[in-house]
């Protein structure tokens, strides 16, 4: 019987692809939800300018709301124009202390990711309406 002295070096076939798999998954999870984080960003920048803009707090919640409305349709954010159809996500309430107002946004995104597996995404974001962040 013949004695090989060397070791094996080096990963097998079997290896690599379970490391292949493994990268695509990750992969395929950064594409699919990597755009919903985008649009969150999306939604923090409008938010922070609509609380940014001179006068808004004195402002009642319908103009706010349509300050809203332009800014999702001028950065055409559709998913969230169509979320906001089926769900109340942004909110202008009163704040405890003194007069001002707060803008909240409170969404999910729940999508598809593969076979029959989903993911789900909560985000929450507020900002008071006259300061600016």
């Amino acid at each position: 019987m013949k004695i090989n002295k060397s070791k094996q070096k080096g990963a097998t076939f079997i290896s690599w692809m379970i490391v292949a798999a493994i990268g695509i998954l990750i992969f395929s999870a950064v594409i699919k939800v990597g755009p919903s984080y985008l649009e969150y960003n999306s939604v923090r920048s409008m938010m922070d300018s609509i609380a940014a803009e001179p006068g808004i707090k004195d402002k009642n919640k319908r103009y706010v709301y349509a300050q809203v409305n332009k800014y999702i349709n001028i950065n055409g954010m559709y998913t969230l124009e169509k979320a906001m159809a089926e769900q109340k996500i942004f909110k202008v309430s009163q704040l405890r202390k003194g007069n001002g107002k707060r803008l909240t946004a409170h969404y999910e995104v729940r999508k598809h990711w593969l076979g029959n597996l989903s993911y789900l995404v909560d985000f929450e974001y507020s900002v008071i309406l006259g300061e600016k962040s």
